[in-house]
């Protein structure tokens, strides 16, 4: 009996040390504790910069505007832009709110960060940003992507280049079916991805849990730069949860 009691205390000892190795390898965005990543924000990053001046373990807290910057542990170069204050995710009703931040061209302002981690440049078509619906999320905490793209996710979209402006149009990738919208250069000060995908059908707007969008540069037919922004709604029946991460390049292979 005491033989077993020691195997089985051996045992639990033995998984207690893989699940807690299991967790700390994960990404912040994969952790087991789906509140992880709200309380990097709030408990760590927030407070480190507000009583030091130093935004550790986040690359950047900016106060002024609201949001945090944390270096995501998946890919050489990926990172996430969070809300200091708590949004769950793509359904929060704040995000569509008139005054809301734009967390879209935050993230934008940070896309630099991605070639300065590889050390050589890219180019803004190699660059994207994206969220994943609540099916497709597992942390809850509203977090933006910030990494490179598929590269024949960037080639099959410069068949849109020419489509009309501000035009939400189908794109047909690997047997599913997307939603595409081709944006000019300055959208970001003018359009929030969050209200112009709400925008895009009366089903959208009241079921944004359902979203996923990416954004990512552009350059069109004219010469002119820009944007793409895709929706990746949710579709089970075709086994597609809305994740547009899949659309992007964690390993930067460019």
């Amino acid at each position: 009996m005491r033989l077993l009691s020691l195997f089985s205390s051996r045992a639990a000892f033995l998984c207690s040390l893989l699940l807690a190795a299991c967790v700390l390898s994960a990404s912040p965005a994969r952790a087991a504790d789906p509140h992880k990543l709200w309380e990097i924000t709030s408990q760590q990053c927030l407070p480190n910069m507000q009583s030091t001046g130093q935004p550790q373990p986040c690359v950047m807290v900016d106060l002024a505007r609201g949001f945090v910057v944390l270096k995501d542990l998946v890919g050489p170069a990926q990172y996430l832009l969070m809300p200091t204050r708590r949004l769950t995710g793509i359904e929060s009703p704040e995000l569509l709110a008139p005054d809301a931040p734009n967390y879209w061209a935050y993230a934008w302002e940070q896309r630099g960060r991605v070639a300065q981690a590889l050390g050589r440049p890219l180019s803004d078509e190699q660059l994207g940003i994206e969220i994943n619906s609540a099916a497709g999320r597992s942390q809850l905490h509203l977090h933006l992507h910030i990494d490179c793209m598929r590269r024949d996710v960037a080639a099959s979209l410069d068949d849109h280049r020419g489509d009309p402006l501000q035009q939400w149009l189908p794109w047909y990738f690997e047997g599913h079916r997307y939603w595409v919208m081709r944006l000019p250069a300055d959208a970001l000060a003018l359009h929030d991805p969050f209200k112009l995908a709400a925008a895009r059908s009366a089903y959208a707007a009241d079921n944004m849990a359902s979203q996923s969008l990416l954004l990512t540069g552009a350059r069109f037919a004219d010469g002119s730069t820009g944007f793409f922004l895709v929706n990746m709604p949710v579709n089970f029946d075709r086994e597609e949860q809305g994740s547009a991460e899949v659309l992007m390049d964690h390993d930067c292979r460019w």
